[in-house]
């Protein structure tokens, strides 16, 4: 059982969690006192409250880093900045897994029929401080191994150099040409600038006009799908009127036809026979 006692005016435990510090019972309550029949009630309350708290944290935490994971994956955000949701693969091919190993034996096939990729990979997995000026770690050449592999048994290789940071390996004259290189691109971006500070910004009226319009936009989206439902709704009866008119007009009628011509010769044939017979009976008279 836990023993609770009376701190900076407050009940706590012996240990208590409101300082966070240990201090000693200055009155310690009995067990079957009231005060400790109403924690023992209210605790499975409180407990329910701290695991809801905590299982939200925990899901928004897990949300968090699948929508990192899906960036990564995808790479494809909407306007606000939030990663938008990969579409479901149509088939097993398509799944992540199945990409990564098809992308993982392409890779081997490169390293088997190209040497220049057999060779940088040998370079990867051998030489892991190639740009940190130290002795070189042999290691098993593997030609397959996933970037996490790669990073954890070579993290200075192929290390890019901070933005704000200047590159240690590069001369004056090197880092002066990469500089040069760019110097078309600051006029350009010089005008570009000026031609956005030049252009108007729209008047508060004609947006807040356009804003005002957006619900009817809205309307008028909703009436034209209800047209288009309608207007397929109409093409498919449309299309049973017109089996119905093939299968009754056409084929009925080409049955009927086919029925009284049928019956015409019927009746053709008992015609000449009655001919026929009193031909005979005319003749013998």
């Amino acid at each position: 059982m836990l023993e609770y006692a009376f701190c900076t005016d407050k009940l706590v435990p012996t240990i208590c969690h409101v300082c966070t510090e240990p201090h000693q019972a200055r009155s310690t309550l009995s067990v079957n006192s009231p005060t400790i029949l109403l924690i023992r009630r209210l605790s499975p309350h409180i407990m329910t409250l701290e695991s809801d708290a905590v299982a939200g944290a925990t899901i928004e935490l897990l949300e968090a880093r699948l929508r990192r994971l899906t960036y990564l994956l995808t790479g494809a955000t909407d306007w606000t900045g939030v990663p938008t949701t990969p579409e479901k693969p149509t088939s097993l091919d398509e799944t992540v897994s199945r990409r990564l190993a098809r992308l993982e034996s392409e890779l081997e096939r490169l390293s088997r029929s190209v040497p220049a990729v057999r060779d940088v990979l040998q370079l990867h997995t051998g030489m892991p401080t190639i740009h940190a000026n130290s002795s070189t770690q042999t290691i098993p050449y593997n030609p397959i191994l996933t970037h996490t592999q790669l990073d954890d048994r070579s993290p200075d290789l192929f290390r890019t150099t901070p933005p704000h940071e200047i590159p240690e390996g590069l001369t004056t004259q090197t880092l002066a040409s990469i500089v040069l290189s760019y110097a078309t691109a600051f006029p350009e971006t010089a005008s570009r600038l000026t031609s956005l500070n030049d252009l108007p910004v729209p008047d508060a009226q004609s947006s807040a006009a356009l804003i005002e319009l957006q619900p009817q936009l809205d309307r008028l989206a909703q009436k034209q799908s209800e047209q288009a439902a309608e207007i397929s709704e109409l093409r498919v009866r449309t299309a049973r009127v017109l089996q119905r008119w093939y299968d009754v007009g056409l084929v009925g009628s080409g049955e009927c036809w086919a029925e009284w011509e049928g019956r015409l010769e019927d009746v053709e044939r008992e015609v000449r026979r009655k001919e026929v017979i009193r031909q005979g009976r005319e003749e013998e008279a």
